[in-house]
């Protein structure tokens, strides 16, 4: 059984506008999104070449290692703390984070988790030659030695490069009743108990959710669940194909050429260059000629079974589908394992920031990716991938594109594509855009909450 983007017989005899130009629009819609994606990947691997002479913080890294401060807490209290339950822990560290400012920062971790401050030579045999880390070496042995004071610009370059790392490396320099520590390990505990929660209840949630994926599976093939998204001719796929280009090229272009020549401008301002990308796309396909009704079919504007409805069957289908988010999981977790790469994403480095910034971040993640971003992928690129594949291959596809345009680097593809693939797969199945946005804000504002409460 398979499901095609085919014209029915009632399309052929309808009477419709010709499109005009509609392969070559095609053609070129498929090389700009080609070169949009090849730009993206590029710059992604340019930024990684030059990361070493910017350290920034870890923010996966800080997460395992106050989850393991935390634990070490936990234990102690327990009377069951044991050096050896930390060496499981510093080794997949080992793994996922090879580079020389993540092997500082474990020499940092170690130190607290054995009670032994790392020794000056021990660290600069870590760091090797990289002459800021030798900096960064430099100064924590200054901190050793006398406490530096918040104001001191030493430690406030340390604090920028390692995050909370350096406050964990500033914490074994204190007394054990400092309040300043107590605070550094307060944190840790509060995120090991939350880490906990979120893995006790995503377990039973994945349980839940690979019942319904059987049942979802079970349904499908005894032909009481269909997928009800309305055949579109390949003409209107093309169109839908070229306003997603048009989306995809103001994208890049518009934001990068405004932080050329409007650096001084706030961060606001390019995002509302981001929406004219958006309304640009959005509009495409009725200026070439496709009629609004068929335009919004199309895309999945419209209420479906009613909202409230949808909004259920977004939630039952992401439950459902998070066995292939687990699956997606999984192969990420050994990406970073061969490789090193470890995926983290710009935003987690907002919920350090003001309130403001992290309303701003929840927001940007929990609200306008899910809107903005389904009407682009699941509005537009799916069905028009669709309209000229089989509708599996334009699924794959799709989500390739989702992933890799995403900044979590190569580790997180595999993940993001099983996501991607749930929403499509939502599309599919309620024809309307609400399921799946739904399920997008779903995650996304669970992943808010969990670095919210952390």
């Amino acid at each position: 059984m398979h499901f095609r983007m085919i014209e029915t017989p009632h399309e052929l005899t309808e009477s419709k506008p010709e499109i005009r130009h509609s392969r070559l629009g095609l053609v070129i819609a498929c090389a700009a999104i080609i070169g949009c994606v090849g730009y993206i990947l590029y710059a992604n691997g340019s930024s990684d070449e030059d990361k070493d002479s910017k350290i920034r913080p870890n923010r996966v890294f800080e997460m395992a290692s106050r989850y393991a401060v935390g634990l070490k807490a936990f234990t102690q209290m327990g009377g069951t703390w044991n050096v050896a339950l930390m060496e499981p822990i510093l080794q997949d560290l080992k793994k996922m984070s090879p580079h020389q400012e993540d092997a500082l920062r474990r020499e940092i971790l170690k130190g607290w988790l054995t009670d032994q401050w790392p020794s000056e030579l021990q660290l600069t045999a870590t760091v090797g030659t990289e002459a800021s880390l030798l900096q960064d070496v430099a100064t924590l042995g200054q901190m050793k030695s006398a406490p530096l004071p918040a104001t001191d610009e030493r430690w406030v370059k340390l604090q920028k490069r390692h995050g909370w790392m350096a406050e964990l490396a500033r914490a074994q320099t204190l007394p054990k009743e400092d309040a300043d520590r107590r605070i550094v390990m307060q944190q840790a505990m509060r995120t090991t108990v939350v880490m906990v929660m979120f893995g006790l209840l995503g377990f039973i949630a994945a349980v839940g959710g690979l019942v319904l994926f059987v049942l979802a599976i079970l349904r499908w093939r005894d032909g009481s669940l269909k997928f009800t998204m309305p055949p579109i001719t390949r003409p209107h796929g093309g169109l839908l194909m070229e306003g997603f280009a048009v989306y995809m090229t103001l994208f890049l272009i518009l934001p990068s050429a405004s932080r050329y020549l409007f650096a001084d401008m706030p961060r606001l301002f390019h995002y509302g260059l981001a929406f004219v990308a958006l309304g640009a796309g959005f509009i495409w396909p009725l200026w070439r000629g496709m009629q609004r009704a068929e335009w919004r079919m199309a895309l999945g504007l419209h209420r479906g079974q009613g909202m409230l409805r949808e909004m259920g069957a977004g939630v039952l289908g992401w439950l459902a589908c998070l066995p292939l988010l687990v699956l997606g999981m999984i192969a990420a977790s050994l990406i970073t394992k061969l490789t090193g790469a470890t995926p983290t994403h710009p935003i987690m480095d907002d919920f350090s920031g003001s309130l403001g910034v992290k309303i701003g971040a929840v927001l940007l993640a929990a609200v306008w990716a899910p809107i903005s971003e389904e009407i682009m992928f699941r509005g537009f690129l799916f069905p028009g991938l669709s309209a000229w594949l089989r509708w599996f291959l334009g699924m794959l596809v799709g989500a390739f594109i989702f992933a890799v345009i995403h900044p979590q680097g190569w580790a997180g593809v595999p993940a993001i594509m099983a996501l991607a693939s749930a929403f499509s797969l939502l599309r599919m199945w309620r024809e309307s855009l609400i399921a799946p946005m739904t399920a997008h804000a779903l995650n996304n504002g669970l992943l808010c909450a969990l670095m919210l409460s952390m």
